[in-house]
């Protein structure tokens, strides 16, 4: 099975983190995922450490939102 972004773990982590960001910014979460995924896009393809991408695609998501 192909998951979205990455394995199955790390998919959960980052599904779980659009959850989070669409709960605590009282956004649609449907929003919240296309500029997460765009985020992603642009982050994944310069990441070294993975383990990081969450913590970092959240922050720029919020500042994109404002």
């Amino acid at each position: 099975m192909a998951f979205l972004y990455g394995e199955d773990s790390e998919n959960k982590i980052h599904l779980n983190s659009i959850e989070v960001l669409a709960n605590k910014l009282r956004k649609p979460r449907g929003d919240i995922a296309l500029i997460y995924a765009n985020v992603f896009d642009d982050l994944q393809k310069q990441a070294s450490v993975k383990i990081f991408l969450p913590l970092l695609i959240s922050k720029k998501v919020k500042e994109l939102i404002g």
